[in-house]
């Protein structure tokens, strides 16, 4: 290697440093949102403390003692662990990880096309932009870089095949061979394992890999049966998807253009276009499975974006190595001790944004729970225990309310999954104050309620106007009302 192609190498290794300072910063600094967080604590610590996995609901007034299934049991332990030892600072810190090391294997796998660091650092910045917002914290964080390996795995075997035109071994190579307990682990730590096969079944269409990625798919299938519900795993997984409370998340729903994120998003799916067609890129036939079913998956729901978005990092790639930019081999990289000091810098600098650690040198520094997490009203009802239930709350309290105040049942929380559309139809039309609203709340014999004012103006305004509820208790966050006695 030359001495120009040496600076080249060590610059593509400090611009992996820089984006992971990017991820890690925004990851640290990111709330906690309340929406999954909370109630996975809960279920973490209930199947600890039981030995179990509990098999109906219990968290709930309105649908109590039915059936419940929850594949991300592992996750919730992981989570309650996390949370036991060390707090929400260590939370913080285990998101950055998992998003660190997915945008890692990304990084290899664009690198593999030969481009140089400052390149793919863009890509991937483009990649945080439009997919930050799916960086919450819930067990789908724990398999991002399973993803990222797998899609890795199979893309370089894609690559090799384009390096060489001889007929490809049947042989597995151990990474090959790692997808087998990488579909075990996903199948226990969250329910979208199906997304593993979206990765490994269009392999089956490339002529030189068909019998060997059959016995892949065959013996990954098997490895996800591994888990506490066997086969009953993927009935529950198409149970969920299917499931009429849905429909009213928004994350279930198709992204529209409605912010800047989207925007990143949208202009690069056109941009494919052109860049394909300009670089004459050819891909393979599972690369055009991929480009297009996951491209469906993101159109049909915001949820399915951050897949989506890997998938155009990695094909952009592709394409922008059709035209050898700068040739580059990752394997060839020096690192002197300037550029390892200078990357490590870059590694542990961003832990000063941990939550609890930035509130210590920055006084203006961003809350470590998102501003709908209800601590202050819950903290109250702690200390009000003789406050009548049922209690009828904003979904997004639920799962804040299940972990800080267990023997309380909810009215609804942000599961979306388990209840029936009518529950969903009943919580809109109460919280919209719409025609007999007040009748509803009588028929679930609701005594008390904890809103938000900011998402539920309308039935504020009307428990104000109408009387018969005793307000008990308001700040920016929450409003608790009781109903009055006569």
């Amino acid at each position: 290697m030359n001495m120009a192609q040496e600076q080249r190498s060590s610059h593509h290794f400090l611009w992996l440093g820089l984006l992971l300072f990017v991820v890690f910063s925004i990851a640290f600094l990111l709330p906690i949102l309340p929406n999954d967080f909370w109630w996975y604590l809960r279920l973490g610590g209930d199947i600890l403390m039981n030995g179990e996995i509990p098999s109906v609901d219990t968290y709930t007034s309105t649908i109590y003692g039915t059936p419940q299934v929850y594949p991300m049991w592992l996750s919730a332990i992981f989570l309650f662990w996390i949370h036991e030892f060390g707090g929400l600072p260590l939370i913080g810190l285990i998101r950055g990880i998992m998003i660190g090391a997915f945008f890692v294997v990304l990084w290899l796998t664009c690198a593999r096309q030969g481009l140089p660091g400052w390149l793919i650092f863009i890509l991937s910045f483009l990649n945080i932009l439009a997919g930050a917002n799916n960086w919450a914290v819930r067990p789908q964080m724990f398999v991002y870089p399973l993803f990222g390996i797998t899609l890795w795995v199979v893309d370089g075997v894609l690559h090799r095949l384009d390096q060489c035109k001889e007929s490809y071994r049947f042989r597995l190579s151990r990474w090959e061979m790692a997808l087998i307990p990488i579909s075990a682990l996903w199948a226990n730590l969250h329910g979208s394992v199906i997304i593993l096969f979206f990765l490994l079944v269009p392999m089956l269409f490339e002529n030189r890999l068909w019998k060997k990625y059959l016995l892949i798919i065959g013996v990954c299938f098997l490895a996800t049966l591994i888990n506490p519900r066997g086969i009953l795993l993927w009935s529950d997984t198409f149970s969920l998807l299917n499931s009429g409370g849905n429909e009213f998340s928004r994350e279930w729903a198709p992204p529209t253009n409605s912010h800047w994120q989207m925007y990143i998003f949208f202009a690069w799916l056109l941009a494919m276009i052109p860049l394909v067609g300009l670089s004459r890129t050819r891909y393979h036939v599972p690369q055009w499975f991929w480009l297009l079913g996951f491209g469906w998956m993101a159109l049909s729901g915001t949820r399915y974006v951050i897949w989506f978005l890997a998938i155009l990092l990695v094909l952009s790639a592709k394409a922008f190595g059709q035209w050898k930019i700068i040739p580059f081999n990752p394997t060839e990289i020096r690192k002197d001790r300037f550029q390892l000091a200078m990357f490590f810098v870059l590694l542990i600098l961003p832990l000063v944004f941990l939550p609890g650690i930035r509130q210590v040198w920055w006084d203006q520094a961003p809350p470590s729970l998102s501003a709908d997490t209800p601590v202050e009203a819950v903290d109250w009802l702690k200390k009000h225990p003789e406050i009548p239930r049922p209690l009828f709350n904003n979904y997004v309290f639920g799962s804040y309310l299940e972990y800080a105040i267990p023997d309380l049942p909810v009215w609804i929380d942000t599961r979306f999954y388990p209840f029936p559309k009518e529950i969903w139809q009943d919580y809109l039309s109460i919280s919209n104050a719409e025609p007999e609203w007040e009748q509803k709340l009588g028929s679930y014999g609701i005594a008390s309620l904890i809103l938000d004012p900011n998402a539920q103006t309308m039935l504020v305004e009307e428990l104000n106007r109408k009387g018969g509820w005793c307000k008990e208790y308001q700040d920016l966050t929450a409003v608790i009302y009781i109903k009055c006695q006569p």
